[in-house]
């Protein structure tokens, strides 16, 4: 093995150890919400701007990025309704809960919303999306408040739509402005992605490893001769 070869794979094996080094395998991963689940105690629209399909969260060791799939396109909610997108995320206590609308393991800390004009609760700090039915926002690990119990890597969200439209409950008060919850009932940790620097090493480290391993010479090829 030449030098540069054992080089090359020096860098290879760095480039591994710094995405593995995140955390460890994905412990997240895209989550399916059942078409139609609205709570009980929902009392907004009932349509498909409200209703989630299917939702995910990544994180590349700086930012979170939280996607959502949806039933219908936020701008088919019905005249007068008005769309909210909310994400609660757990950093470590997670002592707020939704158990008066039966969903008690619904835990977080903070959350981040997102209109249906695309304009999130931190303009210029959070960045938010919205395509037909697709919503996402991202959030800067640097933007959210210091974990109170877990690292970065082992945050856990949920999402909830809201018509905040829906009128008040004596009992439940504005927790009647919630359609659904994904997951239900719980909370999804983010799956780990490599940063694009991590992902340029690894090409490079690659690359090299392909192109040592074609041009370096037979070990034998002094011994060949022409007869």
């Amino acid at each position: 093995m030449t030098r540069t070869f054992h080089a090359v794979a020096v860098v290879f094996t760095l480039a591994l150890a710094a995405l593995w080094g995140m955390g460890g395998v994905a412990q997240g991963g895209p989550i399916t919400d059942t078409t139609g689940d609205f709570l009980p105690t929902y009392l907004g629209a009932k349509n498909g701007a409200f209703d989630v399909v299917s939702a995910n969260g990544t994180f590349d060791g700086t930012t979170f990025r939280l996607t959502a799939d949806l039933a219908g396109p936020v701008s088919g909610a019905p005249a007068g309704s008005k769309p909210v997108y909310v994400w609660g995320i757990n950093t470590g206590t997670g002592t707020l809960n939704f158990a008066n609308i039966a969903n008690p393991n619904v835990k977080f800390n903070t959350v981040a919303t997102l209109d249906a004009a695309g304009v999130t609760n931190k303009p210029g700090i959070y960045v938010g999306s919205i395509s037909g039915n697709k919503v996402s926002i991202d959030i800067p690990l640097s933007a959210l408040p210091p974990s109170t119990g877990f690292a970065p890597q082992d945050y856990l969200w949920n999402l909830w739509p809201r018509d905040i439209s829906a009128p008040l409950d004596a009992t439940i008060g504005n927790a009647t402005a919630i359609a659904d919850f994904a997951p239900d009932n719980a909370t999804e940790g983010f799956s780990l992605v490599p940063e694009p620097s991590t992902l340029c090493l690894l090409s490079i480290g690659v690359a090299g490893l392909t192109g040592c391993g074609y041009y370096r010479k037979p070990r034998r090829a002094g011994n060949l001769s022409t007869r």
